[in-house]
């Protein structure tokens, strides 16, 4: 009987370290080839935008501010990098994709996006990944870039339509003090609040904003006055956002409304710039 039990003892730890070899195997992340690494955080300096690693013209590696909320086929650099350009384009790198862009330089009027994103960063919008799909995944900092749509047979799905050609705009209602709102909203990634609202929906709806917020906010051109209201819900497609500290900017300005990241963060988010679909899913906290 001894000899049986001392011929199951090396068994038993065999069976012990494959079960924890599995388990180990299991909270491995492999990615696909097509998988871009990106820097998302509450934390200064950032302020909640994507942030990937880039290459200009195959040798300037810089940081590279992805912001969703602008088209174009140019990427954005300061102006202390003019001196390395000897033409109006050129290549840019994110990942293993590469694209010629024309140049626009961040002049003094872009001092407060510049001191958001660092002078080592460029901006690019999101013309960049035209036809291709992109899925950004907040929770664990990457960027997924596929030729054709995945399984999404998991998400809740918004027609995206093009406003004057460089803005990719959806459906949103918000509701705040009881009262729901329905507009089109810029899907908006360098937009670092749950969304912008134009402040003609004030008078329209009877909003009291005897308690707002009041700041100023970074759009383009500079700043402008801005003041924040708290939200009950935003909705997109069938999906929700609702926390109790959620809040809302309000802004006259031409720009319209915007998506923010605050909101997309709660969600899987992927843009299918080949038809123009957005696909959502919740991400389960």
């Amino acid at each position: 009987m001894k000899k049986y039990i001392i011929f199951l003892i090396p068994a038993f730890l065999l069976f012990v370290l494959c079960q924890n070899s599995n388990k180990k195997a299991e909270t491995v992340q492999v990615f696909p080839l097509d998988t871009i690494p990106m820097y998302y955080s509450h934390q200064y300096p950032t302020f909640c935008l994507p942030i990937l690693d880039g290459i200009v013209n195959d040798s300037l590696h810089l940081k590279v501010f992805f912001d969703t909320g602008s088209g174009g086929n140019y990427f954005n650099i300061p102006e202390r990098f003019k001196n390395l350009f000897d033409s109006d384009s050129a290549s840019v790198q994110i990942g293993k994709f590469k694209k010629r862009m024309g140049i626009d330089y961040w002049g003094s009027n872009q001092k407060s996006i510049i001191n958001i994103v660092g002078e080592n960063t460029i901006m690019v919008g999101w013309q960049f990944f035209e036809n291709k799909i992109i899925e950004f995944n907040f929770q664990n900092q990457h960027i997924l870039v596929y030729n054709e749509l995945p399984d999404v047979s998991a998400y809740s799905k918004t027609k995206i339509t093009l406003f004057r050609d460089t803005h990719i705009v959806i459906p949103v209602q918000v509701v705040l003090q009881g009262k729901t709102i329905q507009d089109t909203f810029n899907i908006d990634t360098g937009c670092n609040e749950y969304m912008v609202l134009i402040t003609k929906h004030i008078e329209k709806q009877g909003i009291d904003t005897v308690n707002a917020y009041h700041k100023r906010t970074a759009v383009s051109g500079g700043q402008v006055p801005n003041f924040l209201l708290p939200a009950d819900t935003i909705k997109i497609g069938d999906l929700y956002v609702a926390n109790q500290n959620m809040r809302i900017s309000f802004v006259n300005h031409p720009t319209g409304g915007l998506l923010g990241t605050r909101t997309m963060e709660n969600f899987i988010v992927m843009l299918d710039l080949i038809n123009y679909d957005l696909y959502l899913k919740k991400i389960e906290n």
